[in-house]
């Protein structure tokens, strides 16, 4: 089994100097797009729509929250 690793870009609609790239991993069974806590701050002020709970590689339950508004830029597609 292959890894698949995609660049990607994400910038703050209201703030638009505020955005990061990165490359990441691409996990063909994931529901959303995961990124690090520590790089919230990076992305400026953004409005929190939502807790949800997210289920791990190994089943354990952990907290999240969706964010926005964003505009997430994956190579090869659309934003």
């Amino acid at each position: 089994m292959g890894r698949i690793v995609t660049h990607v870009a994400i910038k703050n609609l209201i703030d638009t100097k505020c955005n990061i790239t990165f490359d990441a991993l691409v996990d063909t069974g994931a529901a959303h797009m995961v990124l690090p806590l520590a790089w919230k701050e990076r992305l400026g002020k953004l409005n929190k729509v939502r807790d949800i709970d997210c289920e791990t590689a190994t089943q354990e339950l952990i907290k999240g929250e969706i964010c926005g508004p964003v505009e997430i830029k994956l190579e090869g597609f659309d934003p």
